[in-house]
């Protein structure tokens, strides 16, 4: 594990020059005599090599252990080492994995900052990539005038999660054509936009031929005035403390809080719209037993939230725990966030032209069924009830804006 802070140039959007701006931050620093990493963890990308000459061979890994490879100094992770050009396609779990693994199982050294080139966009990567570092500072968020929606968003979802902002650097800002400018993406809106949040705006970088003549050369480290906005940025990374702990607790308050409503309107839904009596009749399962509902990660091993069910009187009822006696459930369903919300919201296409729905879940292990007999009859019990629930139209209606928020 690696005590580096950690610096993550991030995106809304792709293509708008994050892995120029990640290698000359690294390069910066390096100029301002820090040990530098740069983790490219933008796997199924592999914009890196396009910036780099990467030596032939492949990463070192031994005793369980990455060894990050020197580059002038620069330690350097990236896919590119370990697949070449060749395309690469994952589930999350596997990419929270690997990148787990880049960051912990690898030999980074005495590094004073990891810089990390992030994939594009503000999905749960964006977070997951966050939550790995012990020591992280913040983010530098790059973009360009055609991307202010993006960018709006970008910043409005770390502000609401309370991930520090660095600050933001506009690239390709302008066309640069001699001494004149050519503003082929339309009006920069940066300015306004730092106004608006309260975000330092280190500076415009143009679209020019100087650049792209250093970036084919594989030496794409900017100087004098096209290097002021990364230097202001860096001057200022130089002066941070990690601030973590404000985005974890956020993000877990927010979202265990948003699952509540959305469990609550569910048991309402189904109290009011479902014939609960009628699928006793038909599991036979006469009620009075403990029902848990875990809901969980996508790795299914992480419980954001739990909650435990029994019948009584033809209702779902939800059983509280008394003081220093928890609850011990008869049966539990684990279900993966998303796959619930899915499977009741049906707005899934699967690759075969079915809908995703509780069967799906099952099937791709998003979804999983404990109890003591081989039937798991509470737990089909409470499956069978969801599964009325997701159609019947006019329940779906009620809950579904508290679903599409998770």
């Amino acid at each position: 594990m690696t005590d580096a802070y950690a610096v993550l140039i991030a995106s809304g959007k792709g293509g708008v020059g994050k892995s120029l701006i990640a290698i000359n931050m690294a390069h910066k620093l390096m100029e301002k005599g820090k040990k530098v990493g740069l983790l490219d963890s933008d796997f199924s990308s592999k914009s890196i090599r396009d910036f780099i000459n990467l030596p032939p061979g492949m990463m070192d890994v031994s005793g369980e252990r990455f060894h990050p490879i020197d580059v002038d100094g620069l330690k350097l992770w990236s896919m590119s080492l370990f697949v070449g050009v060749k395309p690469v396609s994952m589930e999350g779990s596997m990419y929270s994995e690997l990148l787990n693994d880049a960051v912990k199982a690898s030999e980074w050294g005495d590094v004073d900052y990891i810089v990390v080139d992030a994939p594009p966009g503000w999905s749960d990567t964006f977070k997951r990539t966050i939550e790995v570092f012990s020591n992280f500072l913040g983010c530098l968020i790059v973009s360009q005038p055609a991307h202010v929606t993006d960018l709006r968003s970008g910043v409005d979802l770390c502000k609401d999660l309370e991930v520090r902002i660095i600050g933001i650097i506009e690239n390709m800002s302008y066309l640069k054509v001699g001494d004149g400018q050519l503003k082929i993406f339309g009006e920069s809106k940066i300015e306004e936009l730092g106004k608006d949040f309260n975000v330092d705006i280190f500076g415009r970088i143009p679209l020019c031929m100087e650049i792209r003549d250093l970036v084919a050369s594989k030496k794409p480290f900017l100087t004098g005035e096209l290097a002021g906005p990364i230097e202001k940025a860096a001057d200022k990374i130089l002066t941070l403390k990690p601030e973590k702990p404000g985005f974890l607790a956020k993000a877990g308050e927010w979202i265990r809080e948003k699952i509540v409503k959305a469990l609550t309107g569910i048991v309402l839904a189904i109290n009011d719209e479902i014939d609960i009596t009628g699928v006793q009749k038909q599991f036979a399962y006469p009620g009075g037993s403990v029902v848990q509902l875990n809901i969980m990660r996508e790795d299914m091993r992480t419980v954001i939230s739990h909650w435990n069910f029994m019948v009584s009187e033809g209702k779902l009822l939800a059983v509280e725990s008394e003081p220093n006696k928890p609850v011990d459930p008869d049966y539990r369903i684990d279900i993966w966030k998303d796959g619930l919300k899915w499977a009741l919201l049906r707005n899934r296409q699967l690759s075969d032209g079915s809908t995703y729905d509780f069967e799906s879940a099952l099937r791709m292990g998003h979804m999983k069924l404990y109890g003591p007999l081989a039937m798991v009859r509470g737990a089909r019990f409470l499956r069978e009830v969801l599964r009325r629930l997701s159609e019947n139209e006019k329940a779906i209606n009620r809950i579904r804006p508290l679903l599409e928020v998770l």
